[in-house]
């Protein structure tokens, strides 16, 4: 059986990676980029893990762009599996500008998490292409199909 800690923080590390990717051939796009890092950072906590840094939202550049999907990947690959394993049927809170909101581990890994994160991902992927970065499915997956 799939664990909650692998259905969540190695998958987004590996969009993380893709959205690096992505931005290394397109134009910076900030809302987007710290909108994952803040999901992915969310979901540690949230499930238990301690320490969890919070960034400031204040890039701007390129470079700022790419470090801060770097330190992300390195908080993510930071998280012990066994503090996120084990909470599928804990209550999680969502604190958020619009209220708060129940939901349990599961729920918030399989309903929020993961299509919140791809949302932003996809929305990135989006603009990029509108303004005429050369991206195409297999930047988006990459990394995701294992070769025969």
């Amino acid at each position: 059986m799939t664990t909650l800690y692998q259905q969540s923080i190695p998958v987004l590390v590996k969009y993380l990676k893709n959205l690096s990717f992505m931005l290394q051939k397109g134009a910076k796009l900030p809302y987007q980029v710290q909108s994952c890092s803040n999901t992915a950072k969310f979901l540690a906590s949230r499930l238990g893990a301690q320490n969890i840094p919070t960034f400031e939202d204040d890039e701007q550049t390129f470079e700022q762009l790419q470090a801060r999907i770097t330190r992300t990947i390195e908080v993510l690959e930071g998280v012990d599996p066994e503090v996120i394993n084990g909470k599928e049927n804990e209550e999680i809170i969502m604190e958020s500008k619009m209220g708060n909101f129940r939901f349990t581990g599961q729920r918030y890994v399989s309903e929020y998490v993961i299509p919140n994160f791809h949302f932003h991902l996809t929305s990135a992927y989006c603009i990029m292409r509108t303004q005429g970065v050369p991206l195409g499915a297999f930047d988006y997956l990459k990394d995701v199909f294992e070769k025969v």
